[in-house]
């Protein structure tokens, strides 16, 4: 019993070991600055974004949130085929890129032609209403988009200027 008793910290011992007031202090700040640090990373790298409408449906279920990386863009160009977030008029809207700088779009017949090809649109749902035979040369800097329920969706094929600005591209949507 003897031993026990002292291996046992004396009472100065255990004072020594909590931290000062100036040092739980510090240590507390150190939590501030970190939470503070990790949320201004997290919101300058990542948005999320609300799909109100079906225009992205099936892709994009209508009601659901997704997150999009907002630093996409910062070393590459976007893609066709890339779901961007965009803003229009201070209002962000999803759809998908089809048209890229430079690209010639013609749409025959519910046909969307990419540079004389067929555009692959495994991924869209209903017909590709357009006026027949319109034809879109995209400007540099610039892009097509559509929303994938071809049938509902308010895109490029209707708007008076069809184009969005490389520089309203907000990020790329990261879906399942």
């Amino acid at each position: 019993m003897e031993e026990f008793e002292n291996n046992l910290p004396e009472e100065n011992e255990e004072e020594s070991l909590k931290p000062s007031g100036l040092e739980g202090y510090r240590e507390f700040l150190s939590y501030v600055v970190i939470f503070l640090a990790t949320f201004l990373l997290a919101y300058t790298i990542f948005g999320m974004s609300y799909i109100p409408s079906s225009s992205m449906y099936p892709t994009l279920e209508v009601g659901h949130r997704y997150p999009y990386l907002k630093l996409s863009y910062f070393f590459h160009d976007p893609e066709r085929h890339d779901i961007i977030i965009y803003d229009k008029e201070g209002v962000a809207y999803c759809k998908r890129i089809i048209g890229l700088p430079g690209d010639h779009i013609l749409f025959t017949d519910s046909a969307v032609l990419i540079n004389g090809e067929l555009l692959d649109t495994e991924y869209a749902s209903g017909h590709t209403y357009a006026y027949m035979n319109d034809e879109y040369v995209v400007p540099e800097g610039e892009y097509f988009v559509m929303g994938d329920n071809r049938e509902n969706s308010n895109d490029s094929r209707y708007w008076e200027y069809p184009y969005v600005r490389r520089k309203q591209i907000l990020g790329h949507v990261l879906k399942k």
